[in-house]
């Protein structure tokens, strides 16, 4: 039920715009305590070696401890296609690191996007979605992407994915999108300024029906680009990400978060830019 054409605070769709268009009105929603809230780091866009393409040194304790020195309060892992490594980053955290669980989906068109959900058990679920859609790797997938590592919280292998995680899941862009909302999770257009991999290099234009929460920057684009303009014309939070493969990477791009604490329900409101909170580029 919408009240004046907004989506009243409380109801599923109330902490960004309803897919029909609506917009949450803010002011429906009961005022919060904005007193509090601090200036978090965070790197949303990690892969583990369980990426194909990720480095072998991409294990959960050098993940956490790079991060760490990297000044970082928050990060994402995002594998290909799966969720299969988020637990043990998360044990190899403890209580150091905020470690949410995410994933870079690629549907049918190949522009990627990433995906934040609000539990690794989500995820997984998410992931085991993919996997039934994905083709069973061959010999010829493993002599270009090698094997594809299930490692435990102290980088030990576990096991090995089968699923050709690097290839694209027979889903639309706008599916892709809807599968990670009916999740519950966040859906940003991935490293927006990439020529390969991007809603842009695959589609050519922006897909402003597609539901996206934000769009994402990669640590190759400067600073000064003019493009940042482009983006942030889109109306949608600009973010920077990594989107790192080895461990030199992690921190290079970063997204500074207004927020009261380092969790998934507060990194919801900063993207929809709610009751103080922000979400930006840093």
């Amino acid at each position: 039920m919408s009240w004046g054409g907004c989506t009243p605070w409380g109801s599923e769709e109330g902490t960004r715009e309803d897919r029909s268009g609506r917009t949450p009105c803010l002011s429906d929603r009961p005022a919060a305590m904005t007193e509090g809230l601090r200036l978090f780091r965070a790197d949303l866009h990690i892969h583990t070696v369980l990426s194909p393409c990720g480095s072998d040194d991409m294990t959960p304790p050098a993940i956490v401890k790079t991060a760490r020195e990297r000044g970082l309060d928050m990060i994402a892992i995002c594998d290909h296609n799966s969720a299969g490594n988020v637990r043990a980053v998360q044990e190899a955290a403890g209580d150091h690191l905020v470690v949410l669980a995410g994933m870079e989906l690629a549907g049918g068109e190949e522009a990627h996007v990433v995906g934040l959900f609000p539990d690794v058990e989500t995820a997984e679920g998410v992931g085991s979605r993919l996997r039934a859609l994905l083709p069973v790797a061959d010999a010829g997938y493993y002599s270009f992407f090698g094997v594809q590592p299930l490692v435990a919280a102290d980088g030990g292998p576990v096991g090995e994915e089968s699923a050709a995680l690097a290839l694209a899941a027979p889903l639309a862009l706008d599916e892709t999108v809807a599968l990670i909302h009916e999740a519950g999770g966040l859906a940003i257009a991935a490293h927006v300024d990439r020529r390969s991999f991007s809603v842009y290099s695959q589609l050519g234009f922006f897909p402003h029906d597609a539901g996206f929460d934000a769009v994402e920057t990669s640590r190759h684009l400067p600073a000064d680009s003019p493009r940042l303009e482009e983006f942030r014309a889109l109306g949608l939070p600009v973010i920077g990400s990594s989107d790192a493969h080895y461990l030199e990477d992690i921190g290079s791009a970063v997204t500074g978060l207004r927020m009261a604490e380092p969790t998934f329900a507060e990194l919801v409101l900063a993207l929809a830019a709610a009751n103080g909170r922000s979400a930006a580029r840093a």
